[in-house]
């Protein structure tokens, strides 16, 4: 029977020409949502599972980018009441401001897509 961190079908497709193990895609699934419940590093999980590390992080970073396709989009926009007031009228340009206290302005309409490529690389970890 099997565990939480154990696939409900592990067994291999079949081993290429290559020697490299092949799963089914209903395979890859059960793997990565066992890797989940399973609260283990995914080295770990990988290494006991008997998946190579690359391809298993492979795995994980596609099903994230099928998962969370509002970051290929762009970023959004949504207007925001503080207080239950209503924002003050538009000045001509827009203010950001981030956390940190530093502030951006933006003049003009034709200045948003370089405030958005700004603020997704700083937003990036070095």
């Amino acid at each position: 029977m099997p565990t939480d961190s154990e696939p409900a079908d592990s067994s291999i497709i079949r081993t290429g020409s290559d020697g490299r193990l092949r799963y089914s895609p209903d395979q890859r699934q059960a793997l990565l949502d066992a890797f989940d419940r399973s609260g283990m590093s995914a080295m770990s999980f990988s290494r006991e599972h008997g998946v190579h590390y690359q391809t298993f992080i492979a795995w994980i970073r596609k099903r994230r980018q099928k998962s969370s396709p509002s970051e290929i989009e762009g970023p959004g926009f949504a207007e925001v009441l503080l207080n239950g007031r209503e924002p003050a009228p538009p000045t001509g340009g827009l203010r950001i401001v981030l956390p940190c206290g530093a502030m951006l302005e933006v003049g003009s309409r034709a200045a948003l897509p370089l405030a958005v490529e700004l603020l997704n690389t700083l937003r990036r970890p070095c």
